[in-house]
């Protein structure tokens, strides 16, 4: 069976080399970027693993999907040739006494809605005692012992070699300008760098572009997702040899959360900023303010540090901020990942190989995680359409 995968990112790749490893399938994989995908919404991430963390801004199936991801994460990553970096030794919630009344509500929302979940109030000998470097700037914090992080763009290395390893048809610097689907195949158009227009015809088609998928970016004659927005997210990758964290920091305020995100050999993640835009230009004055001024109360070591790199990058996102798959025929859409991609995706891809495995088999069996990600199949009298203009 031919399968076809539209869009290298991290959900991409993982659905490349888990069909790629069964026998009964030859897969080809497309994307526009080239395979250092340094224009994904995976490489402009932190990796957090956080669910209590992102609990006050998502529902409750996003926080279950990460609690469960975090428990397949070590399995996939054991799949791969190449070290990722990855930890769950937790992370800290702290605030300064101006946002104290966000923190609490922070720590009341988790009493409330996950008291099973492990949280431990840290005064500052206790603070001190798990991060030495945070007593000196905060006199309590909150410890959630479950979450963890991951090496975002380790992981994306790892998956490039790995799938050149096992001899993948990837056709990177690849633009897809149509997707045609029936009941019993689908069709591609593409165009690589520096040739004519080509088709392939193939079983199926699973569909990973992420923003690439929405209404500005796909024509209508390429699938587009007509409830597709961008979110745009922003972050500091800094080298600061004087910091040492040895997990993920959130620090409470009245509009964000800004996280510190320890990466390996001195290296920190900085970010929080979440625009409604679809603009992937520079950042912003005002972004970068807050962020470094953010960063430099938590920790005073981050005055002297190198900036190594800022970028911007758009996310995926529908307009209930949900995953969502979607069928129609022969063509498997998966997008809306948000600002979940890490958190949740090892849930995303497990249910997608259930999903192609009902559609090869042609058995409609239970999918392992149908009450936390529901799978939309649509016929051709509910099919999506584009906005009216």
């Amino acid at each position: 069976m031919k399968i076809a995968i539209v869009g290298a990112g991290l959900i991409g790749r993982l659905l490349a080399l888990s069909l790629h490893r069964q026998a009964e399938f030859k897969v080809s994989l497309f994307d526009k970027d080239t395979k250092l995908a340094h224009n994904s919404a995976a490489y402009a991430a932190a990796g957090l693993l956080t669910p209590l963390g992102e609990s006050l801004h998502c529902e409750e199936n996003i926080v279950a999907m990460g609690f469960e991801s975090l428990s397949l994460w070590p399995s996939l990553l054991a799949s791969l040739d190449e070290h990722t970096f990855f930890q769950q030794t937790g992370t800290i919630m702290v605030s300064h006494e101006q946002d104290k009344g966000d923190y609490l509500r922070f720590t009341r929302h988790l009493q409330h809605h996950y008291p099973d979940q492990k949280q431990h109030s840290l005064n500052r000998t206790q603070l001190t005692e798990l991060e030495p470097e945070l007593g000196r700037s905060f006199t309590q914090g909150l410890y959630l012992p479950q979450e963890g992080q991951i090496g975002n763009r380790r992981l994306l290395v790892a998956l490039r070699k790995q799938l050149e390893q096992e001899g993948i048809d990837w056709l990177s610097e690849t633009l897809v300008t149509e997707i045609k689907t029936s009941t019993h195949e689908s069709s591609i158009s593409y165009t690589a760098k520096g040739a004519d227009q080509q088709s392939q015809t193939f079983d199926l088609v699973l569909d990973c572009r992420g923003t690439g998928a929405n209404i500005k970016n796909a024509n209508y004659h390429c699938a587009p997702l007509t409830d597709l927005r961008s979110v745009r997210g922003e972050l500091f990758q800094l080298f600061a040899p004087d910091v040492h964290l040895s997990r993920p920091i959130r620090l409470m305020h009245p509009r964000y959360q800004l996280y510190i995100a320890p990466k390996e050999k001195g290296f920190y993640v900085v970010g929080a900023t979440e625009i409604e835009s679809d603009d992937s230009g520079n950042m912003t004055v005002r972004s970068a303010m807050e962020l470094l001024s953010a960063a430099y109360s938590v920790h005073p070591g981050f005055a002297e540090a190198n900036i190594r790199q800022h970028i911007s990058q758009s996310r995926p996102a529908f307009s209930d901020n949900q995953p969502q798959i979607i069928v129609q025929d022969t063509l498997i859409q998966i997008n809306g990942l948000f600002r979940h991609g890490f958190l949740i995706s090892p849930v995303v891809l497990q249910q997608v190989l259930a999903v192609v495995s009902n559609k090869v088999s042609g058995k409609v069996q239970t999918l392992p995680y149908e009450h936390l990600l529901a799978v939309q199949t649509l016929t051709p009298q509910n099919t999506l359409q584009p906005y009216n203009t």
